[in-house]
């Protein structure tokens, strides 16, 4: 099992602003202002380093009653929630039986409270009601979850 599944299991993910896959690829993200518009995917960097050298660099995650859905074809789920305190935002993909897939963490945003799927978009909705949608057919977000 790889670091970033480990950490999910545990109720935790890495605090810096980025897209974490299961087979614990890392990509930077950036939201360009405070209404999430302009959401993007970056350059990979090395989360297991990262968090070598700073392994307190985690925050909590629960997902929000509102914020689990279903996917209509039955390969999984959509997620989102608050971290630590109250202060941060995740959403993330999940398969079928509810094992993860990815996850963006977004530590500098409010929490997200609910998430909506249309065809193959998936989008989030944080407590001041602004919103962000993914393309769940988009390359960054295909992955496999790795042999055990």
């Amino acid at each position: 099992m790889g670091l970033i599944a480990e950490l999910w299991l545990t109720g935790l993910v890495p605090a810096r602003d980025g897209l974490y896959r299961v087979d614990d690829a890392a990509f930077d993200v950036r939201i360009d202002g405070p209404g999430l518009p302009g959401f993007g995917i970056g350059e990979p960097f090395d989360v297991a380093a990262g968090l070598a050298e700073d392994p307190g660099c985690v925050t909590e995650v629960e997902s929000h009653p509102r914020g689990v859905v279903e996917l209509r074809d039955g390969t999984g789920y959509v997620c989102c929630g608050e971290g630590g305190h109250g202060a941060h935002g995740f959403f993330a993909r999940l398969d079928s039986d509810g094992g993860l897939l990815w996850v963006v963490a977004l530590p500098g945003s409010s929490p997200f409270e609910l998430a909506e799927v249309e065809g193959r978009y998936a989008t989030f909705t944080d407590n001041l009601g602004r919103s962000l949608s993914v393309d769940l057919a988009a390359p960054e977000f295909g992955v496999r979850r790795p042999l055990v």
